[in-house]
């Protein structure tokens, strides 16, 4: 491990530039064509094969020559990564500059400067909660692959420095991190989807992977080059089966990510005889799109995001179309202009100094849009650009809303007093549901406040007001619902709220019918057993395709808009006839939002019409001034009555 700065290079192989193409287009079609290929987000996977391959064959190569020097292997990783980096860093905080709203401005600097710092994975570890799903429109949400292998580079360098002191040999220590990695990802997929998903300790195996092919290149090629036929298209084949068994709904990353990864293993260990690598990999056009895959990468999901925020909604097809195409530009013109000439033409040292000054710039410009809240002096309309509400605190997260990471939480998991009695004789309204039954929370405890009733909250997320009921993720629900039900018999409340995302339930399980209803069924008839005197049926509230607060910063005027149907969710309508239908074949009470809260002019998507107070947070959840408009105007229209 000497200072030279001659470290040899794996041979060029321009299948492998071809199989970059594949990932690439893997993910944007994912991304930009959801509907056309849901597991195209497996791209990430193979290239993090890739990855370790071309990696683990540079260190391999250089530590047995006796001429590996880190300092040369981390400039040329910086002159490889950070001049891409950081022109669409800077040009993403600029669009966001004009185009967020503060809130979401402050967000994005926050993961701007963990970006920056190759840490954005671990951030959003430590945000993923039930109100932070904020990836459709986080600019730099995609960063967290990229920082997954800068993580890698620092520690498989090390690691292996220290296995060739050692004299240990690279196969078997290869293999053992890529088991316990593989081992740590199985294991805590069951308990944290999340941090299997985003942690380096459950995605490095797939770098082991690239790890061991690098190792068998080297010095076991005749184990590899036997059937270059057969190895070229069993790897294509599992590809394949990667993008078309694999969804986002599947438990990822977990066994079913065997399809990709060991379809690349295959593919590359193929080489460039392989039948597939030849014909398909090899073509120029393949090539081509490999070349430019990295700043593709970079570009296409700000872009995306931006166009979604601009169209308040997900852009129709020319605007997709659009996107791709000026992704594809921008990655060209980033690869000529930019890469090529940073990478091969400037001299070392200064470059790499100006690369970092450059990168902690941004870093530094990130903390601080955080800590300026999303600088919201930027827009004349503060209303929109100040708009923040705390859901934690507004739906009781973590006492009588259960909302953890993942599908384990469980009845114990109540923690605060959810059945709020002020004296015996005071009827008790109880609610019951899921996160959009939780909405309701703060609206009805204002009336009770008004009319003297009492009020419980039993919430959790994904979970309706069912008991039986079961749906993926949600393991727990059954246990859930039926430790509420044993609190509706203790407490014996004079109104059972019922309420549930239904459209949700509806496109996540297909059995969402007579089965599901059957338990309803039950569910309602066993309250009425127990003498509810009175059960409300709360239908579909509103959703829109994006957060509502920038449909609002797109569409509210001052005294004269204050509703829109733009990017309202047309299949709500059909959910909320549907539950209409059966709590009058039940004999309950409905409450339909979309009667409330929607009309042929559209939706409200503000509490005044005066000053712009929105009623959802996101894309459906009711802010305060939602759920106190929602329930005065059920009252109001006696949809209900409450005691």
């Amino acid at each position: 491990m000497t200072a030279s700065t001659h470290l040899s290079h794996p041979k060029y192989r321009s299948d492998i530039d071809g199989l970059r193409a594949v990932a690439i287009l893997s993910v944007l079609a994912f991304h930009i064509f959801p509907d056309w290929m849901p597991g195209g987000f497996v791209g990430v996977d193979i290239f993090f094969v890739i990855s370790g391959f071309l990696i683990s064959t540079i260190i391999f190569e250089n530590l047995e020559a006796g001429h590996f020097s880190y300092a040369e292997f981390y400039a040329r990783r910086i002159k490889r990564i950070f001049p891409a980096l950081v022109l669409t860093l800077f040009v993403s905080f600029a669009l966001g500059w004009a185009l967020m709203p503060a809130e979401y401005f402050r967000v994005a600097g926050k993961h701007l400067y963990s970006g920056a710092a190759f840490l954005v994975n671990f951030a959003l570890l430590r945000e993923t909660n039930y109100f932070n799903a904020t990836g459709d429109t986080d600019p730099f949400h995609h960063l967290w692959s990229l920082a997954v292998e800068e993580q890698f580079y620092i520690f498989w360098p090390l690691m292996l420095g220290l296995v060739w002191k050692r004299r240990w040999n690279f196969l078997w220590i290869t293999l053992a991190v890529a088991c316990a990695s593989f081992a740590f990802d199985v294991t805590t997929l069951a308990s944290d989807a999340a941090v299997a998903f985003y942690s380096p300790l459950s995605r490095f195996w797939e770098l082991m992977v690239g790890g061991v092919l690098a190792y068998l290149v080297l010095h076991k090629p005749q184990a590899l080059s036997h059937m270059p036929r057969g190895t070229s298209l069993a790897g294509a084949l599992l590809m394949v089966l990667g993008f078309v068994l694999i969804s986002p709904q599947s438990d990822f990353p977990g066994w079913v990510s065997l399809f990709p990864t060991m379809g690349a293993f295959l593919l590359m260990a193929a080489g460039p005889q392989g039948w597939i690598n030849r014909h398909v990999l090899g073509r120029k056009p393949m090539v081509w799109v490999g070349l430019i895959s990295y700043p593709l990468y970079l570009w296409h999901w700000p872009l995306l995001v931006y166009a979604r925020i601009y169209t308040a909604g997900d852009p129709a097809l020319p605007g997709r179309l659009l996107v791709l195409v000026a992704s594809m530009a921008l990655a060209w013109a980033t690869y000529r202009f930019v890469e090529k000439p940073v990478r091969w033409q400037l001299p070392g040292k200064p470059v790499v100094t100006a690369l970092l000054v450059l990168l902690s710039g941004m870093l530094i410009l990130g903390k601080a849009t955080d800590r300026a809240e999303g600088f919201p002096a930027r827009e004349a309309n503060q209303q929109v650009f100040r708009f923040h509400y705390d859901a934690a605190a507004g739906y009781r997260s973590g006492l009588c809303f259960l909302d953890a990471p993942g599908p384990h939480f469980s009845a114990k998991d109540f923690k605060g007093n959810c059945a709020e009695r002020s004296s015996p004789g005071v009827p008790l309204v109880f609610l019951w549901g899921d996160s959009f039954a939780a909405s309701l929370y703060r609206g009805l405890l204002y009336q009770g406040k008004l009319q003297g009733f009492d009020l419980a909250q039993y919430t959790a997320s994904g979970c309706p007001g069912i008991v039986g009921f079961d749906i993926d993720k949600r393991n727990s629900c059954r246990e859930i619902n039926a430790y509420i039900f044993d609190q509706v018999k203790l407490l014996r409340p004079h109104t059972v709220i019922l309420g549930g995302n239904w459209a949700l339930y509806d496109r996540r399980n297909s059995n969402w019918s007579e089965l599901d209803f059957s338990k309803f069924e039950r569910t309602i008839s066993s309250l009425k057993a127990l003498g509810v005197a009175h059960i409300v049926l709360v239908g579909q509230l509103p959703t829109f395709k994006i957060d509502q607060p920038i449909v609002a910063s797109k569409v509210f005027v001052k005294d004269a808009v204050d509703r829109t149907m733009r990017s309202v969710n047309p299949q709500d309508y059909p959910v909320n006839e549907r539950m209409r239908r059966f709590a009058a074949a039940n004999g309950v009470d409905f409450l339909s939002p979309m009667d409330a809260l929607c009309n042929p002019s559209g939706c409200l998507i503000s509490a005044s019409p005066h000053e712009l107070k929105p009623l959802s947070f996101d894309y459906g959840h009711l802010t305060e001034d939602g759920s106190r408009m929602l329930i005065d105007e059920a009252l109001r229209h006696h949809q209900i009555t409450l005691p």
